[in-house]
């Protein structure tokens, strides 16, 4: 594939995926050796060709989503930036049981009036690097529950297992935040 404006598809989706982890454009630019104006211009082209080159191949789009959960890659791989990457992520949710405890966690403090950000907080996140972590987990189960493959049924039942563990555990720890908004309407 070729480059615009010297800026390949891998660096302009690691370059994306910085900028939406909080790296500015300006840093982004220093890194690509390109000025803001060429940064715009081939961030607009390459946005525009996305849709076309998705339309001749849809693995496009998971290799592009890719670089939203590792934008360490390309010219960004070395780069040492308040960005963190996917690995040091993973070292505080190592699996899909950890993934699940937070997401239902953060899931049943939203439903019972809580902010969801703050459960975040707890673990140490803020929303970038769970967005980040959640791209990662989303990938992982739809490569790990393949339907086609002979484990299915049994990875399907084994993931439900832990996605219902989380859910009922974290219902049960908010039980006593339940509210009734209707309980005292008459029909």
């Amino acid at each position: 594939m070729e480059a615009i404006n010297g800026v390949t598809f891998e660096d302009w989706g690691a370059a994306s995926g910085n900028i939406a982890m909080g790296m500015s454009a300006e840093e982004v630019c220093e890194i690509l050796g390109i000025e803001l104006p060429v940064w715009q211009k081939t961030n607009e082209e390459w946005g525009g060709k996305l849709g076309d080159l998705m339309a001749q191949d849809m693995s496009i789009a998971t290799t592009y989503g890719g670089y939203f959960t590792n934008p360490k890659v390309g010219k960004f791989a070395g780069i040492k930036s308040d960005v963190p990457s996917l690995a040091s992520l993973l070292e505080k949710v190592p699996d899909f049981d950890a993934y699940q405890k937070i997401f239902n966690h953060q899931s049943a403090a939203s439903e019972h009036g809580h902010d969801p950000v703050s459960a975040l907080e707890q673990y140490g996140f803020n929303l970038q690097e769970w967005s980040q972590i959640s791209m990662h987990y989303s990938t992982w189960s739809n490569e790990y529950l393949n339907p086609n493959g002979a484990e299915y049924e049994q990875r399907f039942r084994e993931i439900s297992a832990i996605m219902d563990k989380w859910s009922q555990y974290w219902k049960e720890n908010f039980k006593e935040d339940a509210v009734d908004l209707g309980g005292d309407i008459d029909f």
